[in-house]
């Protein structure tokens, strides 16, 4: 991870602008005397594009009048040696008291806490620790699909390979030795494609992720910014319900017209409604109009007005 580097401008207040770029990420802060600050982050298809994408920014500042300076201490360094569960229960505060951790029952090193149980967007927070609790993976289960025995068995795979999530790899999509649930596959986060503890830049770096999908939900040669599209852009997993049916990978590309969606020429990532709503303009469109699915295996289907298959004939595709 690289640090952050600052950059300042005095004109009427001090003005201030932060970057890092962190693998395929650039994050940012600005702000000035006249205004809170703010934030923001970008996500490249690669490091290099990463790279290159925060040497522009740095040069457009630099043109603007910023000027480079040491940058104030890094809060994850301040806090370097601070348990991760030490610390998110400090950050809450003594005035706003939320569920303790608490350890599992045979398992070690591993807490929960129920957030809201009762409620219909409660759930179930799981950290399973490692480096002395420097360190961990996070899950989540949302709690009208919690059930104990089944978040045991993954437990018991995630125990035993807890360590994977800090490989130096952006993530794994490992086979479960037994299902869980439905489930027939397992991902696993870096703590930057995770998030899992983004709202806490000091121990962001320090918290992996790890939750079962199903084989058709994540390719098998899938890049970090497509993994990163499918559990955090507009057609993500709601990899916290255990009770769900799959959500099949869906890149398309395609030039439908005339329709309200822009000709895309590269496989982008789409949720399965995109796909019908084309499907159903298909066969109106103009003779040259066409579409492309792409499943997680890598493998595609055309599609054009006067192709026959259904949208269920093509889920299924999708779904292997």
């Amino acid at each position: 991870m690289g640090g952050w580097r600052r950059f300042e401008r005095q004109e009427a207040t001090l003005d201030y602008w932060e970057i890092r770029q962190d693998g395929i990420r650039c994050f940012l802060k600005w702000g000035s005397g006249r205004s809170p600050g703010k934030a923001s982050t970008t996500t490249l298809a690669d490091e290099e594009q990463a790279r290159r994408h925060a040497v522009r920014k740095i040069s457009e500042r630099l043109r603007k009048g910023f000027t480079e300076v040491d940058p104030p201490c890094d809060p994850a360094e301040a806090e370097a040696g601070t348990p991760v569960l030490d610390f998110l229960t400090r950050s809450v505060g003594p005035h706003a008291p939320v569920a303790p951790y608490l350890p599992v029952d045979g398992f070690d090193e591993v807490y929960r806490r129920a957030l809201s149980p009762d409620h219909p967007r409660g759930f179930l927070e799981y950290y399973v620790l490692r480096e002395q609790g420097r360190s961990a993976v996070r899950f989540t289960v949302r709690a009208d699909s919690h059930q104990d025995e089944v978040v045991a068995g993954f437990l018991e795979f995630l125990c035993a390979r807890r360590d994977l999530a800090f490989d130096g790899r952006s993530h794994h999509k490992v086979p479960l030795p037994s299902p869980v649930r439905s489930f027939d596959h397992a991902l696993f986060c870096s703590p930057a494609l995770g998030q899992a503890c983004a709202a806490h830049p000091a121990v962001a770096a320090r918290v992996a992720t790890a939750f079962p999908v199903f084989d058709c939900e994540i390719g098998d040669e899938d890049t970090e910014v497509l993994v990163d599209a499918r559990i955090h852009g507009h057609a993500s997993l709601p990899y916290s319900d255990w009770g769900r049916s799959p959500y099949p990978a869906v890149d398309l590309r395609f030039d439908v017209q005339p329709s309200y969606y822009r000709p895309s020429p590269k496989f982008k990532v789409h949720r399965a409604a995109d796909l019908r709503k084309l499907m159903d303009l298909l066969p109106q469109a103009s003779p040259q109009s066409w579409l492309e699915v792409r499943s997680f295996r890598g493998e595609t289907k055309r599609l054009e007005p006067r192709t026959s298959l259904s949208f269920t004939d093509v889920f299924s595709f999708l779904v292997g």
